[in-house]
């Protein structure tokens, strides 16, 4: 599948909880006492509820990144409440800022092995090892030494920017390598951490400003709550294979369709018989390649796999003659579409010498595949959405008698 942009887009909503987080940080000054003790506890209840989400889904990433930031801020709340002139404050200070981005960057390249397992010691072990070493250096080293390794990042290089340089690039080295795994996985684990990158970042930049750390921190807890619960959301209704919305999310659209829709039953033509000639690995990857491909279509149409190598696409709100040439766009551009099959036994095995051998001719075999598409709509006869659906899938069965890879209805 090409790689978009596409996957950007899971940052717009982090992005307005930071913007919300900044014009809270302009109204909590008016704040009673009461309610500001309230406010600097606040971001350990956000932690707690995503370490019991994520036990609960037994997703080890989010539970290791809430870990991490409830002891960043503990460190935060502990050492940072006094000023940065001090050595030791600003040891902390600069020891958080460096290694911070780099524990939220490895969460965001581990792979998803689940909690509870040897696997899940990893992302765990990072919390531990943060606190350990941030305290380990400071009890070590005399405060000639500590003196010596801090100058290296002085505070406030310009005006109310109190981040050092280097804490900075690293900052934004972290962010561009987070946005790069983002753009490849397409995941909201990865959103979740690029965004708490910048969420950090925004603190320790205006770290002198009042409350910035209880208010912004809540807003990281926020956000990997609410990813941890849309990623959840796509596991239980996303085709892991395709990525498209599957069997139960299609069901519960059929439960809610209103007075006008169209369905498209859409098939892969032997693919039983391509299966068997080229092997489990190929099919799945012609699966992949006719999702690509209806994710692309547009009038409002909405594909789902539906099971095996059938899937759906439903038109809300519109005519079947108006969505006709949206589906036949599909149907020619999948027809149109060679796939280049690989001989395993030629490979090369070393990765060097593959890389040499990519933009050179061989003599590689193509293929391609077509699909049949069947479609119906809404009517007084077609009272309802099984009915609606029996009929299409009865449309797809003649496009199939009329010699496939076309539309019937």
């Amino acid at each position: 599948m090409p790689l978009t942009l596409k996957p950007l887009l899971r940052l717009i909503f982090p992005l307005l909880i930071l913007a919300l987080s900044f014009y809270a940080l302009g109204k909590a000054t008016l704040l009673n006492n009461h309610y500001l003790l309230l406010l600097s506890l606040l971001p350990y209840a956000v932690f707690a509820l995503v370490l019991g989400l994520a036990h609960y889904f037994n997703r080890s990433r989010f539970f290791s990144a809430a870990l991490l930031l409830s002891g960043a801020y503990w460190l935060i709340q502990a050492h940072l409440q006094t000023s940065l002139v001090e050595l030791h404050p600003f040891y902390f200070y600069t020891a958080l800022s460096l290694l911070l981005p780099l524990g939220l960057l490895f969460l965001t390249v581990l792979p998803e092995r689940g909690l509870w397992n040897v696997y899940g010691l990893l992302p765990l072990s990072i919390t531990p090892l943060f606190v350990i070493a941030t305290y380990t250096v400071s009890q070590q080293y005399s405060e000639e030494q500590l003196a010596a390794l801090t100058n290296l990042f002085a505070i406030r290089p310009f005006g109310h920017y109190v981040l050092s340089i280097y804490a900075s690039f690293g900052f934004l080295l972290s962010l561009l390598l987070g946005l790069i795994i983002l753009l490849f996985r397409n995941s909201e684990a990865e959103a979740a951490f690029c965004a708490c990158i910048i969420f950090v970042f925004a603190t320790f930049v205006g770290f002198d400003q009042p409350l910035i750390s209880s208010i912004l921190f809540s807003g990281c807890g926020l956000i990997l709550m609410i990813s941890l619960l849309r990623s959840s959301f796509e596991m239980a209704y996303r085709d892991d294979l395709t990525g498209l919305l599957g069997r139960r999310a299609f069901n519960e659209k059929l439960r809610g369709l209103g007075r006008q829709y169209c369905i498209a039953m859409v098939d892969v033509d032997h693919f039983k018989q391509f299966n068997d000639s080229h092997g489990h690995d190929v099919g799945d990857d012609v699966l992949k390649i006719v999702a690509n491909h209806l994710a692309q279509v547009s009038g409002g149409g909405v594909p789902y796999r539906y099971g095996g190598e059938e899937f759906c696409v439903i038109f809300t709100g519109k005519e079947l003659k108006s969505c006709l040439p949206y589906l036949e766009t599909i149907r020619t551009a999948i027809a149109d579409y060679n796939i280049t099959l690989r001989d395993k036994n030629t490979r090369p095995k070393n990765r060097k010498k593959g890389a040499s051998q990519r933009g050179r001719k061989r003599n590689q075999n193509s293929v391609s595949v077509t699909v049949s598409i069947g479609i119906a709509e809404k009517t007084e006869k077609l009272a309802n959405a099984k009915q609606v659906l029996q009929a299409a899938d009865k449309a797809l069965y003649k496009a199939k008698q009329n010699g496939r890879n076309c539309l019937a209805r």
